[in-house]
This record gives structure tokens, sequence and C-alpha cells, in this order.
């Protein structure tokens, strides 16, 4: 508890003065929760002794009357002020997450999963949020109304009855701590395995064209149901300690119902208690099983939170590798860009994919990227994103390291077109307009104009304004291809990456990019990834990557005559059409 506690504390800080009149509220209402019992004994001895007449009874029955009344105001304030606090809460956390979530570079998302980093912001993110909120509620009211009703039971009904049938309770609690204690670790494999439930699902959501292209659905549920089995299964676990629980303390109570029974008979022969007074007392004891019972709900949510806390905790204690450093520059033009010895490895990889790659690129000139698969091309120019830290050597703008320079500048002037396109659930104009949220009209049908897309809006049934579908579905290939290179277009970046953006174009639909490509971004740098030598033919310098290295370089008309992996595949490429 202590630990859940402390993370929260700065929102239970900022929030101190809504939690002090929480606090207030909560015990206002345990306190009347105990008073009915009490003026029910006290009608009942006012009976039995012969003393009621009008006044008490109008007294009687007006208590009875206005203690619930009461309850309900106070408890309608309560339950109104926790559910904007628990929703305030839950706002920032879930901010503060998503936001250093951004700030994470690509090696933290190839080490978590998407549906586990789901599962954290979700149900872990709703147990801390409960913990901050209901845990107040169960903690304060119940504890408040143990504490309030044994203090009434022994100051004025009787301490010795109160020793001898409550005591037996905190057995019961003290066995439950120790069967909560166990099954916090199955709780924490629970959490994982419906990670791993979450992300099959949304596997199964995001490849549902390829799952029916494939005729795998049979295969696929099957794989979904495994999935969910396995998270059923593991909850089990946590329901088998849960079960021990409720029967053993049905059986303390039952006792301790007796002892209040059994000695309260006898205290009332010895002339020690009222019958009045018995009836209040057994009627608390009524009141102290849910309080009791909710406390082992407690120690539940506590376990739960506090594993949750852990979780969210992991998350936020990462860290990025690559960073701005405090004295970082600014950037928004640059005239040469130099490749000096440079080599990278991913992270979890055994091996460099990119080895003493020496290169130097001058601004406005058009770079054409061509080799095998795997040879390293796209990892290559990723490299001017700064998603990572080059293993070896360095890259150079200007004569100084790109590591000088701020992150989100250097980012701010490229522009790239990966080759997965990520289209989101807006319209088209909407999709382009990520690229720059500002741009203007005349901006805006300039890029559509580059990318040969305007085309298209003849057929999209409300032009620029079509909804497209989750990544994209309602669009072709070659469609998603332009529209991704059409956002990149409108930032007008000082470096354009097209990393083999054309493959789903047809041949003329790639001839009037590259056309439109060198009409308006003249003085621009252009680097194109390709497979087809028709998109790269005719860049400044061409750059051929085999087995991470760079094997050949120069002009079109150079490399084709010249022995090597450029002359093979264009011969081929020419042979095919």
């Amino acid at each position: 508890m202590g630990n859940i506690i402390k993370k929260i504390g700065w929102f239970i800080k900022e929030e101190k003065k809504m939690y002090t009149l929480l606090l207030f509220l909560l015990l206002m209402i345990a306190l009347i929760s105990l008073l009915p019992a009490k003026v029910l004994g006290l009608a009942i001895d006012t009976i039995v002794s012969g003393g009621l007449n009008a006044q008490t009874l109008f007294y009687l029955v007006g208590a009875l009357i206005l203690l619930p009344i009461s309850r309900y105001f106070f408890s309608m304030v309560y339950n109104y002020l926790v559910n904007v606090e628990g929703q305030k809460l839950a706002f920032k956390l879930r901010k503060k997450y998503l936001n250093h979530l951004f700030e994470l570079d690509s090696k933290f998302y190839e080490q978590y999963e998407k549906g586990d980093l789901i599962a954290r912001v979700t149900n872990d993110l709703d147990a801390i949020t409960m913990a901050a909120t209901s845990l107040l509620e169960g903690i304060i009211f119940n504890i408040g109304l143990i504490l309030f009703a044994i203090g009434i039971m022994s100051v004025t009904i009787s301490w010795k009855l109160t020793l001898i049938s409550v005591a037996i309770m905190p057995v019961g609690i003290t066995i439950l701590n120790m069967i909560r204690n166990k099954k916090r670790k199955y709780v924490k494999i629970h959490r994982e395995i419906y990670a791993e439930m979450t992300e099959k699902i949304l596997e199964s959501v995001e490849g549902q064209k390829t799952i029916r292209a494939y005729v795998q659905e049979e295969n696929d549920l099957e794989r979904q149901k495994k999935a969910v089995i396995r998270d059923i299964e593991s909850w089990r676990y946590i329901v088998k300690y849960e079960n021990w629980f409720n029967p053993l303390f049905e059986i303390i109570y039952g006792i301790s119902y007796i002892l209040a029974f059994g000695f309260g008979v006898y205290y009332i022969i010895m002339q020690e208690m009222t019958l009045g007074g018995l009836i209040t007392f057994v009627s608390y004891i009524g009141l102290l099983y849910g309080p009791i019972t909710s406390i082992g709900g407690i120690f539940t949510q506590i376990n739960n939170a506090t594993i949750s806390v852990d979780r969210f905790d992991e998350i936020m204690k990462q860290t990025p590798t690559v960073f701005d450093e405090v004295n970082s520059l600014p950037i928004v033009s640059f005239n040469e860009l130099t490749f000096k010895n440079v080599t990278f490895q991913y992270p979890f990889d055994s091996a460099p994919v990119i080895k003493d790659i020496n290169l130097t690129i001058k601004k406005g000139q058009t770079i054409g990227i061509v080799g095998p698969t795997g040879s390293g091309k796209s990892t290559l120019i990723r490299q001017l994103l700064r998603e990572f830290n080059v293993t070896e050597g360095e890259i150079l703008i200007d004569g100084k390291s790109i590591q000088n320079y701020k992150i989100e500048h250097i980012r701010q002037i490229v522009g790239y077109v990966p080759q997965a396109h990520i289209l989101f659930r807006r319209q088209v104009d909407e999709n382009i307009l990520i690229g720059n949220p500002k741009a203007s009209i005349e901006q805006l049908d300039k890029a559509v104009k580059i990318a040969d897309f305007e085309k298209d809006l003849l057929f999209l049934q409300n032009g620029m304004h079509t909804m497209v579908g989750e990544s994209g579905v309602s669009l072709s290939g070659g469609q998603k291809q332009r529209l991704s290179i059409a956002r990149a277009l409108i930032k007008d970046p000082e470096i354009l990456i097209l990393d083999d953006s054309l493959s789903a174009v047809d041949a003329k639909t790639e001839d009037n990019i590259i056309k439109h490509l060198k009409a308006f971004r003249e003085n621009k740098t252009n680097i194109i990834v390709a497979h087809r030598f028709s998109a790269i033919k005719d860049a400044d310098i061409i750059l051929v990557l085999q087995g991470g290295k760079i094997t050949q370089q120069g002009k079109h008309d150079q490399l084709i005559n010249e022995d090597g992996w450029y002359k093979i595949q264009f011969v081929e490429q020419m042979t095919m059409r």
C-alpha cells in the first residue's frame, strides 16, 4: 500500500483539499451508518421500560427517517466527487504515460509488444486509479465503521462482550493476508498472459485481410482460442485462492455471533445488559461483517494495484538512448551531409546491418539507392531520422555531428515515406495534413499534384473529404503510397526520403512523380530507395549496397558500363520488359 501511495502521492498532494473533504464525508457516512442500530436499541428499551409516549415516539421515528436521508445525501456528494477525482487521475496518468511513450526511441519499441503496452495503459492504469479513489472509501469507510462500532459497543454496551465476540475476527483477517500474499505472484503472471492475448487479438484484427486471403480463419481462430483459454486458466489460480477466504470467514463470523448471543443472554440474566443493548450489539456484529469482508477485497485491490504500479513504473523508468544534449543546436537547412565510417547494428541483432559507410550528399542532389533484399538500404537512410545512435563512426551535417542538433529539428527537415504506409482513420486531406497541419490549400494541392494523386480524387466518393478506413483499408496499394508521399511533400522538407515508395505504382505514374520531383523540388535533396532502376536512373549519385556495404557508386551511364551487380540487374530488368 505504501508503494501505491508513494507513486500517486503527487496527485494526492495536488488534490489534498478534495481528499480532506472526501475523508470527512466518509467518516460522516460511517458514523451515520451506525446510528440506526443505536436508535433501535433505545426504542426497544423505552418500550420495555414503559416510557414510550407521543413525544418519544416522534423523536424515535424522526431519527429513523432522518438518518437514511442524511446518509443518502452524503453518499451522493461523495460518489460524485470521487468519480470526478478518479477521472482526473486517469486522464493525468494516461497523458503522462503516452507522452513518455513518444519520448522513447525505437530500441524500446523493439523490446515491448503493442498488446503489452495497451494492457498497461488500460487494465493497469485502471487498477492504479481504483487504488487512488475506491481504496480510500474501502480503507477509511470500512476501518472507520469498524472502529466506531467497536467503540460504541465497548463504551455504551459492554466492553467484556465486545472483547469476547470481536477478538476472534482478526484471526480471519490474518489468515486472509497470508493467502493474498501468495496470490500476488499469480496475478503478475496473469497480467503477462493477458498482454499476450491482447497482442494476438490485435495481430488478428490488423492482419484480417491476409488471413482471409489465405483461408486461415479457422487456424487463426484456434490460436485466438488457445490464447483466451490460457488467459482463463491463469485466472483460475487466482480464483482458487479467493475460494479459500469466504468459507473460512463465514465460520469465524458464525462463531462471533454465537459468542455474542450466548454471553449476551448471560449478561442480561446478570442484569449487566438490557435487551435493547443486546439487540443493538448483535446489530453491530451484523454491520461488522460487510466492512471486514470488504477489507479482504481491499487487499485484493492492493495486490492488483501494486503489480500495476510496478508494471507502470517499469515503462516510466525507461529512458531513451537517443536524446538531445543540453546545448543541442537548431537546424533548418544544410549544405552537406556526410557519413564517415558509419557502422550500425540493431540492439538485439548479432551482427551489423551496414558496415563502414562513407558517403557525402550535397544539398540539391538526388541520391538513388539500390541493392539486393536485406542489403541494408532502409537501415542506411533511417540513420537520418535518428531512431538509433550509430554503432561506430559518425554522421556529420555541415561538419558537425548529427548528435549536436535537436532531434525534433532533424526530423523536421526530413520527409520520410516508409515501406509500410501507416494511414489513419481520417479524411484524405486530414491524413495528408499530418505532415504539416498549418499548410494552406495551395500547399495541399501542390503536394497532391507532385504525388500524382489528383486523378485518384475523381474515383473517391467524397474526393479529399473521403474517409480513409483504418490502416488505409479503403485504398489500393498505389493510392496508399501516393497519399503517404503527399503527406511527406506537404512539409516541403529539405530532405525527402522515398523508401521503396514507388513499388505499387505503374510505370507511367512513377515517371510522373519523378518528373514532378525534378520540377518542384529544385535545390532540395531527394533520396530514393528503389528496386526498379527507372526510378533512380536520373539520380546524381546511385549507390549499390550489398551485404551492408557500398560496392558501387556513380551515375547510371557509368554503372551500366562497368561489371557488377548494377549492370547485371539492369540487363535483367530490360529483358523482362
